[in-house]
């Protein structure tokens, strides 16, 4: 696609010169291999840091998507406390009050505000809200496995939307893979006995709004911002939206009172979700510049799979042998998904350095043929 040709290194591995003719030599003929060698190699180093920084910020993503989709559902599905705008307010709280603290103690670059980078979040920033309250309503109503397993849709629909936008090509294979996520996504939905229509509306609008939100990320985030600093602002206006819309309904004053009631392993729940709020922000912003909304969806459906298993265990959800099947087949096409697009990098890596050797031994002959 076209992220990822953006990402593809130009560095040609091996040697690619052509060796000198016997007799006459220009100057700049026997020059120029020492000079392009070592203009090739920072681009080697280039390309190796690149991708080392993709994969850590996809691991880094990874790992904080799976603590907090499993803390959300125990704050998100308890019975006699169900305040998700509130809940999503003191998550936005505790990243701005973290990130701020970090800044005025000196541990972390000075992140002052600015009103134009505000403007440019504003529509980022409401269609998070909208996904991340989606969310918390999906989770209650649904059960791990077949909410993780329906987050793959958003894999779907990412690609569908950079095919058309950005002319991204989609091979065989992806079409294969994104084919299997859509039949194990209804398979799973099918042999779920908690599912109901209330949670699959939920679930359907969180998907839709989550392709959106990753659309106008993309579009819409300047590089040249560091991530804890986007991360600052979309949680300031991200607490200002749910501080709103928790006191409108008349959530605010109930989750303050009755949050000492709850146990402690509630309440460190809802703490530790405020701390990986946080982190999910700083590593999604990560993610997506180093790759692109497609493999960003990836991480996020195929982290699901420890999700799924360790939700079913812990939250006892009831599902049928053709509800596992539906589960292991929609995360299963994620590895399909992975190998075709690990294999298409590869291809265009080979091109781009077939490309450069032709080029390369072109300009290091014509000084010669001119003799």
């Amino acid at each position: 696609d076209a992220a990822a040709n953006t990402l593809a290194p130009l560095a040609v591995p091996g040697a690619v010169f052509v060796a000198p003719r016997r007799g006459r030599q220009s100057q700049t003929g026997s020059e120029l291999p020492a000079v392009a060698a070592a203009s090739m190699a920072p681009s080697v180093k280039d390309r190796k840091a690149t991708e080392a920084e993709a994969v850590t910020a996809c691991v880094s993503y990874a790992f904080c998507s799976i603590a907090l989709s499993l803390c959300n559902k125990l704050v998100f599905s308890g019975a006699d406390f169900n305040y998700p705008l509130a809940i999503l307010a003191f998550q936005s709280l505790a990243a701005v009050v973290f990130l701020k603290g970090s800044d005025l103690l000196g541990l972390s670059k000075p992140l002052p505000l600015q009103s134009e980078l505000f403007r440019l979040m504003l529509p980022v920033t409401v269609l998070f809200c909208a996904m991340l309250w989606t969310s918390g309503k999906a989770l209650r109503y649904c059960s791990m496995p077949l909410f993780t397993v329906c987050k793959n849709l958003a894999v779907v629909g990412t690609t569908i939307y950079e095919y058309f936008r950005f002319g991204s090509s989609v091979s065989p294979g992806i079409v294969a893979s994104l084919s299997l996520m859509t039949g194990g996504s209804v398979i799973a939905g099918a042999g779920d006995y908690t599912a109901t229509a209330v949670g699959l509306m939920w679930l359907l609008a969180n998907v839709v709004i989550t392709i959106s939100y990753l659309a106008v990320l993309k579009e819409r985030m300047p590089a040249d911002v560091s991530s804890a600093s986007k991360t600052l602002h979309n949680n300031v206006l991200t607490m200002a939206i749910f501080l709103i819309a928790s006191f409108s309904a008349g959530e605010l004053g109930p989750f303050c009172s009755k949050i000492q009631a709850q146990s402690f392993n509630f309440q460190l729940g809802v703490l530790t979700t405020g701390v990986l709020g946080t982190a999910i922000n700083i590593t999604t912003f990560w993610c997506m510049n180093t790759t692109n909304g497609a493999t960003y969806a990836f991480v996020g459906a195929s982290n699901k799979i420890p999700v799924a298993l360790i939700g079913h265990y812990f939250f006892h959800s009831v599902i049928t042998s053709t509800g596992w099947f539906g589960v292991a087949l929609g995360l299963g096409s994620g590895l399909v998904y992975a190998l075709t697009k690990e294999r298409e990098r590869q291809q265009r890596e080979r091109a781009a350095a077939q490309q450069q050797a032709g080029e390369m031994a072109s300009l290091l002959e014509a000084p010669l043929d001119s003799d």
